[in-house]
C-alpha cells in the first residue's frame, strides 16, 4: 500500500463528528429554535452535556453565575456562544494524548494551538466581511485538524522532511507533501469533507497555508492571518516554525493596522488565561 494510500486508509477510519453536535448546530441557524428543543436533543449525548456544563463555566465565556442544568445553560449563553461551546467540546476528544507529536509539539500543544487560533479568528472576524464569528471560530479550532492523524507519518520520516525544510529552504507544508505524498491541510480539508461542514470551511483549511491565502475569499485570508499571528505568540509553533510566509496585501485589504495587530496579540494572551478550562478538555 502506498503511502498516500495509507494515510488514506486512516482519513477513511476516522470517527464522525458527534452527530447531536451537527444536528445542534444546525438547529441553531433556525432563529426560531428553543432552548427545550435543543435540550431534547442535547441529552442524548451524556458527554456532549457534561462539556457544555463544564465549558459554561469557564470563565472565557464569563455567565454571571454558575449553571448546574442544560436547561439553565442554554437559556444563559445564547445561541452564538452556544455554537463555540458545542464545537469546543465536541472537538477535544480528538486531540487528546499526544496529537501533534510528530510536530515536535508537546501533549496538550495541538489543541492549545488550535483553541488560541480560534479565539484570534472569532477576534478579528469583524474585519472580514461577510464572514461569520461563529464559522471563524469553528474552523479556527479545526485548522489543524489534519496534524492529530498525520502526526505518526511525519514523525516516521521527519529527519527527510526537517532537511528539505531547514537545508534546501522549503516551507515545511511543501517538504510535508512532497515526502508524504499529503500535508496535513489537505487531510484536515477531507476530514471536513467526511465530516459534512460547508465549502467554505473545507477550502479555509484547506488553504491555511497558501502563502497567497491573503488574497484569496474573506474565511481562508482570516484563518491563515489567525494561525501565522497565533503562531508569531509562541503557541503551537512545533517542527514548522514559521517556515512559510503570507504574502499580498491582505492587512491593507482588510483595514487592520499594525497596531491592531499588537493589540489583537496582547488581547490574545489574557483571553488563553480565561480560557484555561476550555484548554483542559482534551485532558
Amino acid at each position: 500500500m502506498s503511502r498516500v494510500a495509507e494515510i488514506l486508509n486512516i482519513a477513511n477510519h476516522i470517527p464522525p463528528f458527534p452527530k447531536v453536535a451537527m444536528q445542534v448546530m444546525r438547529m441553531l441557524d433556525d432563529p426560531r429554535v428553543q432552548a427545550k428543543d435543543l435540550a431534547a436533543v442535547i441529552q442524548y449525548d451524556s458527554a456532549i452535556t457534561a462539556n457544555i456544563l463544564k465549558t459554561c463555566n469557564a470563565a472565557y465565556f464569563g455567565l454571571p453565575r454558575k449553571v448546574s442544568s442544560l436547561d439553565e445553560a442554554l437559556v444563559l449563553v445564547g445561541q452564538n456562544i452556544l455554537k463555540d461551546i458545542i464545537i469546543a467540546s465536541s472537538s477535544a476528544r480528538f486531540y487528546q494524548g499526544v496529537a501533534g507529536n510528530g510536530y515536535q509539539l508537546e501533549q496538550g500543544e495541538l489543541w492549545r494551538h488550535s483553541v488560541a487560533t480560534a479565539i484570534m479568528a472569532k477576534s478579528i472576524s469583524p474585519h472580514f466581511r461577510g464572514v461569520d464569528p461563529g464559522a471563524a471560530f469553528t474552523t479556527g479550532l479545526l485548522h489543524d485538524i489534519g496534524k492529530r492523524f498525520l502526526s505518526s507519518f511525519v514523525a516516521n520520516d521527519f529527519q527527510r522532511i526537517m532537511d528539505r525544510t531547514y537545508v534546501d529552504g522549503m516551507a515545511f507544508i511543501a517538504a510535508e507533501h512532497e515526502i508524504l505524498g499529503m500535508d496535513h491541510a489537505e487531510l484536515g480539508g477531507l476530514i471536513l469533507q467526511k465530516w459534512d461542514f460547508s465549502e467554505e470551511m473545507i477550502r479555509a483549511v484547506q488553504h491555511h497555508h497558501d502563502p497567497y491565502a491573503l488574497d484569496l475569499e474573506p474565511l481562508i485570508a482570516l484563518v491563515a492571518m489567525a494561525n501565522t499571528l497565533v503562531i508569531s505568540a509562541g503557541v503551537g509553533v512545533g517542527a514548522g516554525g514559521l517556515t512559510g510566509a503570507m504574502q499580498g496585501e491582505g492587512l491593507k485589504r482588510f483595514s487592520i493596522s499594525g497596531a491592531d495587530l499588537e493589540r489583537y496579540l496582547a488581547n490574545l494572551i489574557l483571553e488563553m488565561e480565561r480560557a484555561e478550562e476550555m484548554m483542559a478538555l482534551s485532558n
